[in-house]
């Protein structure tokens, strides 16, 4: 699954990618790349294995990696990702109510994306 999981990364990087383009939103500058990021929380930041392949995905992808331990941390660390500005963060685990809704309402920009645990497995 860990193969899986990188593949998921690298296509949702391509498809924030193909966005930009399509959008014309291009550029041309060299740090100038879609931000992505992974948060692993919930019952998944608690299984090593889970933290381990998404830490490996994330260092695959060039992408940031976050392990929020409390409700609290998971609504700091996707306000944090999206108020920074990432294009794209990718969620395991994470509380939808607490977490995400909130935050994609504030910063419509930034696409999150929800994946289960279970897929990972």
């Amino acid at each position: 699954m860990n193969r899986q999981f990188r593949q998921f990364a690298a296509v949702a990087l391509a498809l924030v990618a193909g966005s930009a383009v399509a959008a014309g939103l291009a550029h041309t500058a060299e740090n100038d790349h879609p931000q992505v990021a992974i948060v692993v929380a919930g019952q998944a930041a608690d299984q090593p294995a889970v933290v381990e392949r998404a830490r490996r995905a994330a260092e695959d992808a060039g992408a940031q990696l976050r392990v929020p331990r409390t409700s609290a941390d998971q609504l700091g660390v996707t306000h944090m990702l999206a108020a920074a500005g990432y294009d794209q963060v990718i969620t395991v685990g994470v509380d939808r109510r607490v977490a995400i809704t909130p935050v994609a309402a504030r910063y419509p920009e930034t696409r999150f994306v929800e994946v289960s645990a279970d897929a990972l497995n």
